[in-house]
């Protein structure tokens, strides 16, 4: 009909090809109104609300626990209502509409939509793979990118090689090309190994519950960190003293994880191969240093990031961290604010931990944890511990404690310039000394570059 309206999804994620239907708020039939809320879909980075474009009669596409392609509408607007129930295609999906649940007899969902090749797959079994026949509930289709299907055909394979995987890319056709050690001369004889491929048995009692698609991408992302890197970790204690007194006279809304981040992007140009990742031998060093800060307030980790955090002043570094963190409470972190970091810093010093051991993420070699302030007997300061994992392909041990002993030395000396406000030592980069700076409450800081001591209010782009 072409008076109908469909309910389209914006992309909000520039990964995600396809989103979750939630849940359903409508029933299919119902007369809505311009601007109802019909649903709510998750994405890898945040739930979404979709709401009626017009008003008119809804007809439902797709039944709730759908993967729903972003390509697909969930639903359109009619001016005349259905004339008759929502008729789901065959898929594999979580659970059926709430709205629609006497209609449907079972879990329903869509067909797999693709740009690239799509090839069928006979109903009732898998193709034939090392000379074994698997049977399977369903007919799916399987999804190959451009690069996988132009590899299958050079080296003469055919999707019946990849049965069950409803999506073959680039990684797939070389691990089945160069197939573990454990399992190359099973798989080269035609024969399906039993080694290691199916999890231990469970025989006590569970209850399943499915892990949200943000949590599941959180993994596919640590997944592949840890699958690209050989991560090893140093740590180092931090006396936060002199860094809790400057902080009085430092911009507006400052604090110490901004200051952190502000210190960490300077060094991570004097340690180059922290912000880099590995590739098939060779290091990637990023030419931007772009500061990832773990945000995660119980509704899910996400990673928001200061571009080219390295050239911005400490105002300027306080302003950034301050409008993302509202962002991440609002919900309404953008792709652009979430995507490209070089190096994470995950600050747990709210939660009471002492210390921990964080993992580096996809295309990265470092990842830099920050523990509680731990007191001591009868002190009113206390001490953070840092640590740091990074990828032993890259760096090494020495270079990772380099690199926290000069942090340790560049927090540090925060209390250091403060109580010697006395001598002689000026800004590399305005001429101020100390005793000009002494009536203004300001102060000196230990700089890598330029080499040096640069003065609070150059540091705060004064």
């Amino acid at each position: 009909m072409t008076s109908d309206i469909p309910v389209v999804l914006e992309r909000d994620n520039v990964n995600d090809e396809f989103v979750i239907l939630v849940r359903c708020f409508a029933s299919h039939g119902d007369k809505v109104e311009s601007n109802t809320l019909l649903a709510e879909v998750e994405t890898s980075k945040a739930n979404i609300e979709v709401y009626a474009p017009k008003a008119g009669f809804l007809a439902w596409e797709f039944p709730e626990g759908a993967n729903v392609p972003l390509s697909s509408p969930i639903a359109f607007i009619s001016e005349a209502p259905p004339t008759g129930p929502p008729q789901f295609e065959r898929s594999s999906v979580q659970g059926t509409c709430a709205a629609d649940q006497q209609g449907v007899n079972q879990a329903l969902a869509t067909p797999l939509m693709n740009a690239n090749a799509m090839l069928p797959v006979r109903k009732g079994y898998l193709p034939v793979v090392h000379g074994v026949e698997l049977p399977d509930a369903t007919e799916y289709r399987q999804r190959i990118s451009p690069i996988a299907a132009k590899m299958i055909e050079e080296h003469g394979l055919t999707a019946a090689n990849f049965a069950g995987k409803s999506i073959i890319r680039k990684q797939d056709v070389l691990e089945y090309l160069n197939p573990p050690a454990a399992l190359s001369a099973s798989l080269r004889s035609g024969v399906l190994s039993n080694v290691a491929t199916v999890a231990t048995k469970i025989t006590q009692p569970y209850i399943e519950i499915p892990l949200s698609k943000m949590k599941r991408s959180e993994g596919s992302t640590l997944a592949a960190g840890a699958k690209n890197a050989i991560q090893s970790a140093v740590s180092v204690m931090c006396f936060t003293r002199g860094l809790r007194r400057v902080l009085e006279n430092t911009p507006a809304g400052s604090n110490a994880s901004a200051v952190i981040v502000f210190e960490v992007s300077r060094l991570l140009r004097k340690y180059p191969s922290l912000n880099a990742t590995y590739r098939e031998g060779v290091m990637l060093q990023y030419e931007q240093v772009n500061i990832g800060f773990a945000m995660d307030d119980g509704r899910g980790l996400k990673v928001a990031v200061i571009h080219n955090c390295d050239l911005l002043p400490l105002a300027e570094t306080v302003a950034e961290l301050h409008e993302l963190t509202v962002a991440y409470l609002d919900n309404k972190l953008t792709p652009t604010q979430t995507s490209n970091s070089t190096f994470v810093i995950s600050d747990l010093s709210g939660m009471g931990v002492s210390s921990f051991y964080p993992l580096i993420s996809e295309n990265q070699g470092g990842i830099l944890g920050v523990g509680s302030e731990q007191f001591a007997p009868n002190n009113t300061y206390g001490a953070y511990t840092l640590t740091l994992t990074f990828d032993h392909q890259l760096s090494n041990g020495r270079t990772a404690a380099l690199f926290l002993y000069d942090l340790k030395s560049r927090l540090q000396s925060y209390e250091d310039m403060a109580n010697n406000m006395g001598g002689d030592i000026t800004c590399s980069r305005c001429g101020r000394t100390t005793t000009q700076l002494a009536g203004t409450k300001q102060y000196l800081l230990r700089s890598v570059m330029p080499e040096g001591f640069l003065c609070s209010l150059c540091v705060a782009g004064n």
